[in-house]
């Protein structure tokens, strides 16, 4: 009697189940809160937004320290090189997908001929942004880690993406901005959501082409032959490249609640300006070949005559308060660079004095020097969020033409290819993550690692790969760390551009 009742209860359960197929449920599972389609406009808007806003240690202030921007007083993990997996799915999730469903919608017969698509911008245009958004953050990921997922990325159908070899992505980098330069069209209508340059689509060609000067550049050691042509073709291209500030790239707060900017979040009490940067800027560090004051201190700093934190120690008993970083940078509307016209002169200077170009390093070296301290006085010393955080302006820009001048002394006595590494370390604060880059490639400037290391020692090279990727793809993760030089996944090993 027993197993008749079982039986007769799974009979039921299965008829149940079965009839649901032909059940109508009405809207019961309909979010009538959501939209009922994909807007790429607000897509755009919310990958350019979390590209600059996702932060916190990992993600902001990690590469800071690496390249001692900054050090610790307390929770000195990361500036003592503390070794443990960061994870990566907040530029997948959101992100990098936001930019591929635009280019999805755009080849959707269905959507793309739409007046909801169009009155956010020619297909055309939204693409080629779109395109141009995702080489600038994947450049963020592999230059962090090495290999990573990309070819196989975004697809939702393959659960265990391939990693891909650092060198193709860096190749297909190449390929896709000058595809997207060129699909850019000034005479349609630029992309609707575009934070960065309101859909100008003649500053996105300027743009491609600036990115593609990093993008070489970063390639330098690796592939010289291939950087050499690549980099000249882009500077000679007829779009042109960013060369004053009105043509640069920045991320403005709209509002503080929502668009914000990521320094904002960071307690002040926990991370100070480091001393050997503090020192190099004021011209008094031995391992620095500046002896000159650096006037984009007063911006950079809280106190430009004051002193910055020993960098790198596990016990700072004892050691006096030290300056900050000024509200100019961390106030909750300031700007965020980033591409700038100065970093754009001082890659072309690099470029002049390796051959790639026959500009005059020297004049280049003087434009990236001149163009950063008009780019600091102009979005930071006199940008409209001073109001709010209570600042005066500052206007640096009287003072570049002499430090320039003694910034080319230097560069005859200790070498133009170590004066111009410096100058973009000193120009491209506070992006930290492009400093890295630049200083893991070049060598420059010459810092000395934490005293008191939690890792083997050495400066971090890299990140380690996420423990997701560890435990649901394994054999994609391996293969990713065989390319790696050592071939083992610690914070020291080095990527394929920097071996």
């Amino acid at each position: 009697m027993k197993k008749f009742k079982v039986i007769f209860l799974l009979s039921i359960m299965f008829l149940s189940l079965g009839s649901c197929e032909t059940v109508d449920f009405g809207d019961t599972n309909t979010n009538t809160n959501g939209p009922s389609e994909f807007n790429s406009a607000a897509l755009l808007t919310a990958a350019q937004r979390r590209y600059v806003t996702i932060g916190f240690r990992d993600w902001l202030v990690n590469p800071h320290l690496y390249v001692q921007y900054q050090a610790q007083p307390v929770y000195q993990d990361e500036s003592r090189y503390a070794e443990g997996p960061t994870n990566w799915s907040a530029y997948y999730a959101q992100t990098l997908m936001n930019l591929q469903q635009i280019i999805n919608l755009s080849n959707d017969p269905e959507v793309n001929t739409t007046p909801a698509y169009l009155s956010n911008g020619s297909v055309n245009n939204q693409v080629a942004v779109a395109r141009i958004m995702k080489v600038l953050i994947y450049k963020r990921l592999t230059d962090t880690y090495g290999d990573i997922p990309y070819f196989e990325a975004l697809n939702p159908e393959v659960q265990s993406p391939a990693y891909t070899p650092q060198e193709d992505i860096y190749m297909d980098f190449i390929s896709e901005l000058k595809a997207a330069r060129e699909m850019l069209n000034p005479a349609e209508d630029g992309a609707v959501g575009d934070i960065i340059y309101d859909g100008d689509v003649e500053s996105w060609q300027r743009f491609a082409n600036s990115l593609l000067l990093s993008v070489t550049m970063q390639m330098s050691e690796a592939a010289p032959t291939v950087a050499a042509t690549e980099f000249a073709a882009a500077l000679n291209n007829e779009h042109g490249v960013i060369e004053t500030t009105a043509q640069e790239a920045w991320y403005f707060p709209i509002n503080v609640s929502t668009l914000v900017n990521p320094w904002t979040a960071f307690r002040p009490a926990d991370y100070n300006m480091s001393e050997y940067f503090q020192n190099a800027l004021q011209g008094d560090e031995d391992d620095y070949s500046n002896d000159t004051f650096d006037s984009r201190l007063l911006v950079y700093s809280s106190d430009a005559e004051g002193e910055g934190l020993p960098y790198g120690l596990e016990d700072y008993t004892g050691i006096g308060s030290s300056v900050r970083i000024s509200a100019y940078i961390t106030s909750p509307t300031s700007p965020f660079p980033i591409l700038t016209s100065g970093y754009t002169y001082l890659n072309r200077a690099e470029a002049a004095e390796r051959g790639w170009t026959s500009e005059d390093a020297e004049e280049m070296l003087r434009m990236g020097i001149t163009q950063s301290f008009a780019s600091t006085t102009e979005y930071f010393g006199n940008g409209p969020h001073i109001q709010d955080a209570g600042l005066e302006p500052i206007d640096i820009t009287d003072e570049a033409d002499a430090f320039a001048d003694a910034r080319l002394a230097d560069a005859a006595s200790t070498g133009i290819l170590q004066v111009i590494a410096e100058e973009k370390w000193a120009a491209l604060f506070p992006q930290g993550f492009q400093a890295w880059a630049e200083w893991r490639r070049t060598g420059f400037p010459i810092l000395t690692p934490s005293p008191d290391p939690l890792n083997n020692g050495e400066i971090p090279t890299r990140y380690l790969y996420p423990t997701s990727e560890i435990n649901l793809n394994n054999a994609n993760y391996q293969a990713g760390v065989s390319n790696l030089s050592p071939a083992s996944d610690n914070n020291t090993s080095k990527v394929w551009w920097d071996q």
